[in-house]
């Protein structure tokens, strides 16, 4: 059995959220704002009042998995580690699924509300004439979530190593000839290159493409983690390894060093590639919960994903095209192409 645990308002006991703009809990219905300190004091003082092992002994087999508010049965994907209830909209934090190894280390909390993540997809589509005919539909907007998605990050140090085939060319003339002089180099770069906190999500169900798109994220924001900041939005835990994740990382480690080489060799025509290597070491690794807001639309049996950084504000996913506004597209286009053509030559003077 799992545990599932919800915030409440210490005034009026009403489910209560986290207001990234206010940076404080706020409660919706009697309008009281909390600190995190609060919900600590709280816990502290009844843990001295009640011994909470032998508590949850007891509840765990009595409750299972259901709300605390209302007691329906909170159903959700393996990996979702905060929800809500379908029936009374409580939160619903599952404890089990947020301790030991599946405990963050840090978040970065969201900085933008639902409706301003709404307002960036909508400018994301504004201006696409081709855009199909109810895929803005707000039954389609109110699936966009705030989730805190599981990321791994990387602090890496990489002895690389980098050698290329160079050219030089120098161009002269004479009064009868063009001269034209290449000198080939062999040129080599190399030094120890520090990364850190190089993200890889944690999640199999998230696309890499999309996660690595909405980078980067500010990692001067990662404060301690706590459980009651996923009040008010879904999250998951990591069900790819430190190990597996990390494979993807390196890639991208060798692939920017060999940038970063590259582009100090400064001067030359032509430059071709010809050996790599890299010695990477890990310094150390950190397992957080980063705010990305989702939404997944389908349209002709295919699923469009969408995500937007909740730190940044930065919006990526693919827009389809309607394959009737295309068609229509072409021909309007055809008739007024033709069209201008025909006034063209008559204003020429031609006769048919």
């Amino acid at each position: 059995m799992e545990k599932v645990i919800d915030e409440k308002c210490l005034n009026c006991g009403a489910t209560i959220k986290y207001n990234p703009k206010l940076k404080k809990f706020k409660c919706e219905y009697c309008g009281a704002e909390f600190e995190l300190e609060d919900f600590k004091k709280t816990r502290e003082k009844i843990n001295k009042e009640i011994d909470l092992t032998k508590e949850f002994s007891k509840m765990e087999e009595m409750e299972g998995y259901v709300c605390k508010n209302c007691g329906a049965t909170i159903v959700s994907l393996e990996n979702i580690s905060s929800t809500t209830c379908l029936y009374c909209k409580s939160n619903a934090i599952i404890k089990n699924r947020l301790s030991g190894i599946y405990k963050p280390d840090s978040i970065i909390l969201f900085k933008y509300q639902k409706e301003e993540a709404i307002k960036e997809w909508l400018n994301l589509c504004k201006g696409r004439l081709l855009i199909p005919k109810g895929f803005k539909d707000e039954s389609n907007i109110k699936e966009l979530e705030g989730l805190y998605v599981p990321f791994w990050l990387y602090d890496v140090t990489n002895s690389a190593y980098l050698r290329c085939d160079g050219t030089r060319v120098a161009t002269w003339m004479d009064s009868r000839y063009i001269y034209t002089k290449t000198d080939y180099y062999k040129v080599e770069r190399g030094g120890d290159l520090s990364f850190v906190s190089v993200p890889n999500d944690a999640a199999t169900r998230f696309d890499d493409v999309i996660m690595n798109a909405i980078e980067p994220f500010d990692y001067k924001d990662l404060i301690p983690f706590e459980t009651t900041y996923l009040s008010g939005f879904l999250s998951e835990k990591f069900d790819v390894e430190m190990t597996d994740a990390y494979l993807n990382a390196k890639t991208r480690i060798e692939t920017d060093s060999k940038n970063y080489l590259r582009s100090d060799m400064k001067g030359y025509a032509t430059l071709i590639n010809k050996e790599s290597k890299n010695d990477l070491k890990i310094n150390n690794t950190s397992y957080v919960l980063l705010p990305v807001f989702v939404l997944n639309i389908k349209y002709n049996d295919k699923i469009y994903h969408f995500a937007m950084n909740g730190q940044t504000k930065k919006m990526v996913g693919e827009i389809p095209v309607s394959k009737s506004k295309l068609l229509l597209l072409i021909l309007v286009t055809f008739v007024l192409s033709f069209g201008i053509i025909i006034l063209i030559l008559k204003l020429g003077g031609y006769r048919w």
